[in-house]
C-alpha cells in the first residue's frame, strides 16, 4: 500500500504529553469472554490492551476522549466492543489496509491494531487534541501498524478513494450520514463494518435508498454482547 497522505493539514497544535497510568487490571474471565467471541489474544496482546485502557482512562482527565470511566466497563464497552469486528476481519492477508473513521479515543481502532498487528490501520480524527492522543498512544503501545490522519473522512475521502479494503467506524453517526462518509475509501468488494446499537434494523431502513445509490450491498448484520455490527459490502463498479 503507497505512503498515506492527507488531502490538506491542520496546523498542528503541541503534542499532549501521555500523564503516568497504570495499565487496568485484567478480568479474570477475560479468556472465556474472549473465546465466546472467537477470539484469541496472546499475554503481550492482552497486556498492550491493558496499558492503552490505562493511558485512555487517564487522558480523559485531561481531554474529553470517553464517558466510560470505570474500569470493568472500559473493558466491555472499549476493549471487548472493539475486538467484535475482529472474526469479521478473519479473511484480510496480511498487509490489507483497514480505515477506522472518527477514531476518537482510539476505540475500535487501537484494540484491532493490537489484535491484528499484520494489518495496516489508519485512524481519523478530525479533532486535533485526540488525533494528538492517538499519536502518543499508539506510538507508547509500540504499534508501528498505526498512521493518524487529523482531519475530516469529507476531506480526506477524494483524494484517498478505493485505497482500503475494509472501513469501519462506531458511534459516528446514524447510517443514513455514516454511509456517505465511509464508502469512498473502501475499494470495490471490499466491506465497510459499523457499529450499532439496537436499533441497527432501523437504520439500516432508513438508509437503504442511501446504500443502493452507494453500490453497497447489505450482506449481514452480526449480533455482539454489546450491540449490532452493520457489514456492508461494496460492488464491483461496472
Amino acid at each position: 500500500m503507497p505512503p498515506v497522505t492527507p488531502a490538506s493539514r491542520r496546523p498542528e497544535r503541541p503534542s499532549i504529553p501521555l500523564p503516568d497510568a497504570a495499565p487496568l487490571p485484567v478480568p479474570v474471565d477475560l479468556d472465556a469472554r474472549l473465546a465466546a467471541l472467537g477470539i484469541t489474544l496472546d499475554a503481550p496482546a492482552i497486556a498492550r490492551t491493558s496499558d492503552f485502557l490505562g493511558r485512555l482512562l487517564a487522558m480523559n482527565e485531561l481531554v474529553n476522549l470517553t464517558a466510560i470511566t470505570d474500569p470493568a466497563e472500559a473493558w466491555s464497552r472499549h476493549a471487548l466492543d472493539a475486538l467484535t469486528l475482529v472474526p469479521l476481519m478473519a479473511d484480510l492477508a496480511e498487509g490489507s489496509a483497514v480505515l477506522d473513521v472518527g477514531s476518537g479515543g482510539g476505540v475500535p481502532g487501537i484494540p484491532m491494531a493490537i489484535a491484528r498487528p499484520d494489518l495496516a490501520f489508519t485512524l481519523v480524527e478530525a479533532t486535533q487534541k485526540k488525533a494528538s492522543f492517538l499519536t502518543a498512544v499508539s506510538a507508547a503501545l509500540g504499534l508501528t501498524n498505526v498512521t493518524v490522519l487529523a482531519d475530516r473522512a469529507e476531506v480526506l475521502g477524494p483524494t484517498m478513494r478505493a485505497r482500503f479494503d475494509a472501513v469501519t467506524a462506531r458511534a459516528v453517526g446514524r447510517l443514513v450520514a455514516l454511509v456517505p462518509l465511509t464508502i469512498p475509501f473502501v475499494k470495490p468488494g471490499g466491506r465497510v463494518m459499523l457499529i450499532k446499537g439496537q436499533r441497527a434494523e432501523e437504520e439500516l431502513a432508513e438508509a437503504a435508498h442511501i446504500i443502493a445509490r452507494s453500490r453497497l450491498s447489505h450482506e449481514k448484520t452480526v449480533a455482539t454482547p454489546t450491540g449490532r455490527i452493520v457489514v456492508l459490502r461494496a460492488l464491483p463498479r461496472r
